[in-house]
């Protein structure tokens, strides 16, 4: 990737533009006195590129300005993106943007929106809109968008952390940037790549593909065994029930149990032929009858008898009326013998017929007697341990039970048609045919590779360093932090002083930037902006001020002692441009200090932008941050 900025533009409240020029492939210097502006400069970058909070002095510069804004070269093409001055604490979302790197003489007029602006650069900056997070954490979701921001971390060395021994990368503090360095680290450095995330990430998802698809196969499988073993106990229960005949296959069975389904919902009420149940209930209706009949008979013949001892009874009539001069006669005597003469004659009449009555039942009987042989015979055909419904409600729960099962069974089934293993086979094919490269590996690859650049780099400064001259680079990759290791042990130093510490972030960025550009990379643009990196040479007066901030800084020269280490730094800077060039890279350093012209005036690769000072600052003609 190629950038470079070549102007920073401010248009200000009195009509002027305050222009400060830069140069590529140099270190552009701008030093001078403090609360001059140099550092705001950092800030203004910042908010040009998206930032949501700014931290631009109101004071003197911001209240002087209307718009800030960047002219810059991205690969083959030159920009001018501007943005409106915030509101106090509030930022603008109004941007101005010219594909020509067109600067307006006036005031800028917004002319795109900040996501338009976002999605242009970050093609430039070769950040694919497909490119997700990761991994996720409390403030970055996984599968989030990769911001361009993210990778700008990688341009900034802030006085905030140019001496911090634990930090190495702005905005850590910031628990939005601290869990994106992490997610896009490898992706800037180029251990790993888009093409490679991408890979990775359709391959994630063809294994969880695979994985639903084998779940889906063996539960497809289990429910077909559970919903067969169901299917058997409730076809053993209808056999049971005499729904269904005991001679059936479980294909046939199935059959049996749908047309018993069908026929019940229909209301045919027919059923199974042969079923336990009916015939049973049959079976005693006919036996109730027979039992009927036969007591009738029975009642009839005692009747019959009860009419035979009565004509016996009577027998004495006849006795009497043929002998009727013998007895003591009274006036009603043969009437009264006449009447009971007249009742045995019509018992005996009775008695001594043959009534239809009794064939007719006989017969009854006998017919009754053959259809309950009959239905004995087809109860013996059903199985023997048949049960019976104790009510009709009994039997129409189990029928719709059966129903439901049935229909479970037809859904499985429907589902076992699908070609699992075939489906299988196509995705497994799919992962076999992705090729994704491992990240361990090639973080292992990287780690070696910038320590050993990084160990050229301490052989520059090792009078700097001191008795840390000899230690070796120990590139902490998960911690994101550069150590000393001593030499031919495993123990890692600490380094102590804020010098140490300042060569220290000087080594770690410089060493990534020729790492990404060896690398070819695309998402860290080639420049690094470096605020004062030689605070820790001022020193603190008695009342604990940096005397940096005393009025006649400029005055007073680096002490005697720290000369050669900032003279190594500046030396360290220059090499680095000059590696840049003979790699057929370009690369941009802007550095704000306080040291004067004559620390650098013999390196060839430093360029003086502007000194801060007598009047001159950012805000021309008055003293700001």
């Amino acid at each position: 990737m190629k950038f470079h900025i070549e102007s920073l533009n401010l248009w200000l409240t009195n009509g002027k533009i305050r222009t400060l020029p830069f140069r590529p492939n140099k270190v552009n210097v701008i030093t001078g006195a403090s609360h001059t502006g140099k550092t705001a400069i950092l800030d203004i970058f910042d908010y040009c590129f998206f930032a949501s909070r700014h931290r631009i002095s109101e004071s003197v510069i911001n209240e002087s300005t209307l718009w800030y804004g960047l002219k810059i070269h991205v690969n083959d093409k030159v920009y001018t993106l501007a943005r409106r001055a915030p509101t106090g604490p509030a930022v603008s979302n109004e941007y101005y943007f010219s594909s020509i790197g067109e600067i307006p003489e006036g005031a800028p007029e917004a002319n795109i929106r900040e996501s338009a602006l976002k999605v242009l650069l970050s093609a430039d900056f070769g950040i694919d809109q497909d490119v997700k997070i990761p991994f996720g954490g409390q403030y970055l979701q996984a599968g989030s968008r990769i911001s361009l921001r993210y990778f700008l971390l990688f341009n900034t060395i802030s006085q905030d952390i140019i001496t911090h021994s634990e930090q190495f990368f702005d905005k850590q503090d910031q628990p939005r940037y601290r869990e994106a360095l992490p997610r896009i680290f490898d992706i800037a450095v180029g251990i790993d790549t888009v093409e490679n995330i991408l890979k990775r990430d359709k391959l994630t998802q063809l294994e969880k593909r695979l994985a639903r698809l084998q779940k889906q196969s063996a539960k497809a499988a289990t429910n077909r065994e559970a919903f067969h073993a169901e299917l058997a106990e409730t076809t053993a229960r209808a056999m049971s029930y005499g729904l269904i005949s005991d001679n059936s296959d479980a294909e046939q069975a199935v059959a049996d149990l749908q047309r018993m389904v069908s026929e019940r919902e229909t209301g045919s009420e027919s059923f199974v032929s042969g079923r336990h149940a009916e015939i049973s209930a049959e079976l005693y209706r006919v036996s109730r009858k027979i039992n009927g009949l036969r007591k009738f008979l029975s009642e009839y013949s005692a009747h019959k008898g009860v009419l035979s001892v009565t004509a016996d009874s009577l027998k004495p009539i006849a006795y009497l009326r043929d002998n009727h001069a013998d007895t003591v006669r009274t006036s009603v005597f043969f009437e009264i013998l006449e009447r009971l003469e007249k009742g045995l004659i019509e018992i005996k009449k009775e008695v001594s017929k043959k009534n239809p009555l009794d064939s007719n039942v006989g017969e009854l009987i006998k017919e009754l007697e053959g259809r309950r042989e009959q239905l004995k015979r087809e109860l013996q055909a059903l199985p023997s341990d048949s049960s019976v419904f104790e009510n009709e409600k009994e039997k129409y729960i189990f029928i719709g039970e059966t129903k439901a099962k049935l229909e479970l069974v037809a859904g499985t089934e429907r589902n076992s048609t699908r070609n699992f293993e075939a489906d299988v086979e196509d995705l497994e094919r799919q992962i076999g045919e992705i090729n994704v490269l491992s990240a361990e590996e090639r973080q292992k690859h990287f780690t070696s590779v910038l320590d050993e650049i990084i160990q050229e780099y301490i052989a520059l400064c090792n009078v700097a360093l001191g008795n840390y001259g000899e230690y070796r680079s120990a590139f902490d990759n998960k911690e994101k932090k550069l150590h000393l290791r001593k030499p031919k042990t495993a123990f890692i130093e600490n380094v102590g002083s804020s010098s140490n510490h300042m060569f220290l972030h000087l080594f770690l960025f410089l060493g990534l930037h020729e790492v990404i550009m060896a690398n070819g990379g695309q998402h860290v643009a080639p420049f690094l902006i470096i605020d004062q990196f030689s605070r820790p040479y001022w020193g603190d007066d008695e009342n604990g001020s940096a005397k940096s901030e005393q009025p006649d800084e400029w005055d007073r020269d680096v002490n005697e002692s720290d000369v050669a280490k900032v003279h190594s730094a500046l030396k360290l800077l220059d090499h680095f441009i000059s590696q840049a060039n003979s790699m057929g890279k370009e690369f941009q350093i802007i550095l704000f200090e306080h040291i004067k012209p004559k620390y650098w005036e013999s390196l060839e690769n430093f360029h003086l932008v502007e000194i801060f000072r007598d009047g001159n600052a950012l805000i021309q003609g008055a003293q700001a941050r």
